[in-house]
């Protein structure tokens, strides 16, 4: 008897970036589903992202007879699976796929405009790396998302234009969005603009949380404070103890040496303590082998923490489709140039997307016989002035008219 063999998609990643998927001032989740359809189909994920296995994930797809394939919207990885004989209609993989089976794939910026209308973190960026997995921090989360819940207010932080807060690390249902650098708390404040999720408004975008800082081999760790020496637990992603080599360097201020050159990549926590009782810190990194650190990381583990993560069932290939969301920024447009007596900046901040033109009149003056219309602006700079002058609240993009 002849076994019926086909291939079957195993998961799919779309990324929804919502610079390139609203219109204006209209949220496409918002849209009739005609006008949702008609903002996909100019919508290509690979003008942004260069998205490709690793090359130890390259040998783990052929072994187990599957296939990668870069979409519009992001990645589909199919395998060669079987009809389950005892369940009709029901799917089992043709090379059984062992539960921590891990894939990886490396995503690589190709729009150098990217940071410029996306609400991420403008500083503290460098020696970092976006973390995007089935299996890490997903307890709380829904599915389909593969980004972690933003963090809650905290009374001594800045937080700047952009930057997302929750109300909830647990059972979020809330989305806060800085307006200007602030730090005010979001529920008693302007600065913020608040949102209620529902069907329409989706709560799960990158953010801070989703970064990591990078290790490549090595982990170093200088202590705050002279004189204290340090004593270091480490765990890996499971929550299992591990332990590496340590060595601590001398100087006033001790500095832990860790060697993770044969450890398995992955994020990893270590806790702090030290002779001085009242020391103790948390560092939470990922251990990246090789000398590249890519833009972000997209990792899906076959068994997951949470079922609807999972690729698969006892008795099914489960096919899910997961997503990556990012936000598109908001600045305050500035126009400059002869029109003006002085800079003229809109009063509230305005999102910036390819499409869709915001309709921005020139202020009226005793003198003017017509309307004007100001255009848009473009997103190859922005005037990120609240990052470096205290006084300063705004992110700008400006607009000369001559």
């Amino acid at each position: 008897m002849s076994q019926i063999l086909l291939y079957k998609s195993l998961f799919e990643v779309n990324i929804l970036h919502h610079f390139f998927l609203n219109k204006g001032e209209q949220e496409w989740d918002k849209m009739s589903q005609e006008d949702k359809d008609r903002m996909e189909s100019k919508y290509d994920i690979r003008e942004i992202f260069d998205i490709t296995p690793t090359q130890e994930s390259t040998k783990a797809l052929s072994s187990h007879n599957c296939i990668f394939k870069k979409t519009a919207t992001g990645i589909l990885v199919g395998v060669k699976a079987k009809p389950d004989e005892l369940n009709p209609g029901k799917f089992n993989s043709f090379v059984p796929l062992a539960d921590d089976l891990t894939f990886r794939f490396l995503v690589k910026l190709k729009d150098l405009d990217f940071m410029n209308y996306t609400a991420l973190p403008l500083q503290g960026t460098r020696d970092k790396i976006f973390v995007f997995s089935n299996s890490l921090n997903i307890t709380s989360n829904t599915f389909p998302s593969l980004s972690a819940i933003p963090p809650v207010f905290k009374p001594a932080n800045t937080y700047m234009p952009g930057d997302m807060l929750s109300d909830n690390t647990n059972n979020p249902t809330k989305l806060f969005t800085a307006l200007v650098k602030t730090g005010n708390n979001p529920t008693l404040s302007a600065d913020w603009l608040t949102e209620n999720g529902n069907i329409t408004t989706p709560l799960s975008y990158v953010n801070v949380n989703d970064s990591y800082s990078v290790a490549n081999g090595f982990f170093t760790y200088t202590m705050k404070v002279k004189d204290a020496k340090p004593i270091a637990t480490m765990k890996n992603s499971s929550g299992f103890t591990v332990t590496p080599k340590m060595e601590v360097l001398p100087g006033n201020f001790y500095t832990l040496q860790i060697d993770l050159l044969k450890f398995p990549q992955g994020i990893y926590s270590i806790h702090i303590d030290s002779d001085n009782p009242t020391y103790h810190d948390d560092v939470t990194f990922y251990l990246l082998q090789g000398s590249e650190t890519p833009f972000a990381l997209i990792e899906i583990k076959v068994k997951s923490k949470q079922p609807a993560y999972d690729l698969f069932n006892e008795d099914d290939l489960l096919s899910p489709t997961f997503e990556i969301r990012f936000r598109n920024r908001r600045t305050h447009w500035r126009y400059l140039g002869k029109l003006f007596d002085a800079p003229y900046v809109l009063e509230n901040p305005l999102p910036l997307t390819r499409y869709g033109n915001i309709e921005i009149m020139k202020p009226p003056e005793p003198e003017d016989t017509k309307t004007i219309m100001l255009p848009n602006p473009s997103v190859s700079s922005i005037k990120a002035e609240a990052l470096i002058n205290t006084e300063e609240k705004k992110f700008y993009s400006e607009i000369h008219i001559n």
